[in-house]
């Protein structure tokens, strides 16, 4: 027979397990509330579905991707490390925690390492997996590691773009253009649209003044009209070769296009400079300027601009404030000197 402190001991039991979370209730060591509009209305449903059935692994990985596209990538991690707690042998949870460890502002390459590899080692054919390792391996310049991946990928699907594309890039960052060219044209054999293939030729031609240039551009906008990189990377291979007009005609297409795009902005000032349209030079040069007010060259030339229209305090001041940028701002010291000159000149 209980005693009055006994009672009131069971009491106030009673009551406190009353204000216990709901986790509690359920027995979930991660749980979310469905009711909780805090979340959206997909990751409320699927957590509707997580506690009808809480020992479901695959509904937390269904989850964790929502909260991933969602860019919530801390609970999409919580997601994904719980799903792996009821389930620790499925490749594609380890595959889907490395992709969330490198994504937002905070990767984790060396955890997210970890997870492709145990991902790989439960399924040595997923080729997701074996790229996303390569193209970490590849960021750390571990070009060895990086190019026996693709190797890798190549030998399970030769048909795969993929690997052709980044031994490509492995090439070509170790300086081996000739390779790099071939395994670009090879990327194109199996995806004829391969954006990225396509703009790498163009820009390796580009740089060797090379007129095959103008074809890859062409065909990088006919793949993706859009595309302001195409678009300027084409203008100026046509302002490198002198053919101003042109250059100009596409830096303002592209202008329209990106209004943050700085490069188109500060050429369009050096090609109106180099014919004399000062003023105008100094409106894209302001502009520049205004969406990058660390960029000394475009104060440089700015200054240049302006020393042109005798305009010495502006002119010094812009190659002060290069020099206080970038120290070795040489056309910016030799115009102050230029400036220094005349100034002190009676």
């Amino acid at each position: 027979m209980l005693n009055c402190k006994s009672l009131c001991f069971s009491i106030l039991l009673l009551v406190l397990s009353a204000g216990l979370p709901s986790c509690s209730k359920t027995g979930q060591e991660r749980y979310i509330s469905e009711n909780d509009t805090s979340y959206s209305l997909d990751i409320r449903n699927i957590t509707k579905k997580i506690n009808a059935s809480p020992s479901n692994p695959e509904l937390y990985y269904t989850r964790s991707n929502t909260f991933y596209f969602e860019d919530n990538f801390k609970q999409a991690l919580l997601d994904i490390d719980y799903a792996l707690k009821l389930d620790s042998l499925n490749p594609l949870y380890f595959y889907s925690r490395g992709k969330y460890l490198m994504a937002g502002d905070t990767a984790n390459a060396r955890e997210a390492e970890n997870s492709y590899k145990k991902a790989i080692g439960f399924k040595p054919d997923f080729i997701d997996a074996i790229s996303e390792l390569a193209k970490l391996y590849l960021a750390k310049q571990n070009y060895a590691g990086s190019e026996d991946l693709y190797q890798r990928i190549n030998k399970l699907d030769p048909s795969n773009p993929i690997s052709y594309f980044y031994m490509g890039i492995i090439a070509k960052e170790q300086g081996d253009t000739s390779k790099a060219i071939q395994l670009f044209e090879k990327t194109l054999v199996y995806d004829d649209k391969h954006y990225n293939a396509i703009m790498q030729l163009g820009n390796i031609y580009a740089y060797n003044h090379d007129q095959k240039a103008m074809v890859f551009f062409d065909r990088a906008i006919k793949v993706n009209e859009f595309s302001d990189e195409a678009l300027y990377a084409k203008g100026l291979f046509l302002q490198q070769e002198n053919l101003y007009k042109d250059a100009v005609a596409l830096y303002e297409t592209v202008a329209r296009m990106n209004p943050a795009h700085i490069l188109c902005r500060y050429n369009l000032g050096y090609i109106n400079g180099v014919f004399g349209n000062y003023n105008k030079a100094i409106e894209y040069l302001d502009q520049a300027i205004e969406l990058a007010p660390d960029y000394a060259d475009a104060y440089t030339l700015r200054g240049n601009m302006k020393e042109q229209l005798k305009n010495s305090t502006g002119a010094y001041n812009d190659y002060k404030h290069a020099l206080q940028l970038d120290e070795k701002q040489d056309l910016a010291e030799k115009g102050l000197k230029r400036i220094n000159i005349t100034i002190s000149m009676p």
